[in-house]
């Protein structure tokens, strides 16, 4: 009965593991053959995510419920729905012209109306696809292959002069790939195109510098520099075709806020260092000067940010440098005017 125990207690239980032969077994020194997965598209893609705000957080439907106001416009809506029915039907029963004028009246209102949500739909509609279309073009900039950058191409074509986009064309040989063919296209068509959104950007940053150092009020100041941003950001987005209605007009101020406020800490660094010698320069001569400065800066900060979003391919090379000559241009254009006013003044 002992030696059973002993035997039971001392036993050693085998735990041999038996080899797989349905599965293929991965060894060092062997690649296996099989899709072939090129993550260097997403891994730019994401950086890229990463740096902007994307405008299709913008278009997420908001997660609250219908609050006391929803309920108010319902039950505002609802109340003159009835009222008008009720007007149309005691109209008719008194006179049949003033019913016509009735229904005349309403079936204007509901046309108008009908109008205004079908136009601010379309113009959501747009805005949303060229985000999805600079989607796209980021990912073709790093693509290998050939043949979808035409397409891609087609609609953008259009904003450009026939001469320059049949030069274009004769340019493009059949063994480019879609990067290739975008960096052609960015390189000339889309460079004329952003240098003419340039040149707007000065001028408009340049003017609002020139009215905040002549301005003696700081209402008027914000008043001219609000000004001059909203109608800088008009005419950017027509400049590249992208047609704005009241929702999507709002909707892109949205985005510009965010871009502007959440900058990143290494973009606003660099804004900061390309404004202070000019603005600590100015500040010497005149103090005006120098908030012209600071007034042209925003509004070129602005613009350059409103231009990013609206070109056709996300990255802008060299904004760092672009906004470093509009501030040179500004400091120039407003140490003449310092000096200007100090010799009319003697």
């Amino acid at each position: 009965m002992n030696d059973v125990k002993k035997l039971h207690a001392g036993r050693r239980i085998a735990t041999s593991v038996e080899p797989d032969h349905g599965k293929p077994r991965l060894e060092s020194g062997k690649r296996l053959e099989g899709e072939h997965i090129d993550t260097a598209a997403d891994e730019s893609m994401g950086m890229e995510a990463e740096q902007e705000v994307e405008l299709e957080l913008v278009f997420q439907k908001p997660k609250r419920r219908l609050g006391l106001f929803g309920y108010f416009v319902i039950s505002l809506l609802t109340l003159v729905v009835v009222e008008s029915v009720y007007s149309i039907v005691e109209a008719l029963q008194n006179s049949w012209l003033l019913a016509i004028l009735y229904i005349s009246v309403l079936g204007l209102a509901v046309m108008s109306a009908l109008l205004f949500i079908i136009k601010e739909a379309s113009a959501l509609r747009k805005l949303k696809h060229h985000q999805q279309h600079r989607q796209d073009g980021q990912r073709l900039l790093n693509s290998t292959q050939i043949g979808e950058a035409q397409d891609w191409l087609s609609p953008l074509l259009e904003h450009h002069p026939k001469q320059q986009v049949e030069e274009f064309k004769a340019a493009i040989k059949s063994h480019h790939t879609d990067k290739e063919v975008l960096q052609l296209y960015e390189s000339s068509l889309l460079q004329t195109q952003d240098q003419r959104a340039k040149e707007m950007i000065s001028q408009h940053a340049t003017t609002s510098a020139l009215l905040v150092a002549m301005s003696p009020l700081a209402l008027v100041d914000m008043l001219a520099v609000l000004w001059r941003g909203i109608h800088l950001i008009e005419a950017i987005t027509k400049h590249y075709g992208i047609k704005l209605a009241y929702r999507s007009r709002i909707t892109l101020y949205k985005l510009l806020f965010k871009q502007m406020v959440f900058v990143g800490a290494t973009e606003l660094v660099t804004d900061l260092a390309a404004t202070s010698l000019g603005a600590e320069l100015l500040g010497k001569l005149s103090a005006r000067a120098g908030q012209g400065l600071s007034a042209g800066v925003f509004t070129a900060r602005l613009g350059y940010k409103t231009m990013e979003l609206c070109r056709p391919l996300p990255r802008l090379e060299q904004k760092p440098n672009l906004l470093k000559s509009t501030v040179d241009q500004l400091v120039k254009t407003l140490l003449k005017r310092t000096e200007t006013v100090t010799k009319t003044s003697r």
